[in-house]
């Protein structure tokens, strides 16, 4: 416990270190309006810079993001089959299969997967 409390105030003292010679080193300037703005080949845009994206594509980086952890998570079965007893593992492992299987017909059903409408 006391080596715990030790590793946290080194690593609190660090970080503070760090951002108050980042905050000591870094150059300050005052802002302009040129430089908050963005540069358009010199001329000055009339609408506002922020376009709406897709909310389709939004789902699409969710789903693919979860099932790319569900894979990660799958590499580490090997470990798990050759620490417990093999029937407990194969039934985790197929049930994680399972649950992976069933959401991506479900999202297929739901049509999230499809790009265009």
């Amino acid at each position: 416990m006391f080596l715990l409390l030790i590793f946290f105030s080194i690593s609190l003292v660090l970080v503070s270190v760090l951002k108050l010679v980042g905050f000591l080193v870094s150059e300050k300037s005052m802002l302009m309006r040129e430089e908050i703005s963005s540069y358009e080949c010199g001329f000055e845009h009339h609408n506002v810079s922020r376009v709406p994206f897709s909310l389709r594509y939004f789902f699409l980086t969710l789903i693919f993001l979860l099932f790319d952890l569900e894979i990660v998570l799958i590499m580490f079965v090997p470990f798990l089959v050759f620490s417990v007893s093999h029937i407990i593992s194969l039934f985790i492992l197929l049930l994680f299969i399972f649950i992976l299987y069933i959401s991506l017909i479900y999202e297929w059903n739901d049509g999230r997967l499809e790009w265009v409408s």
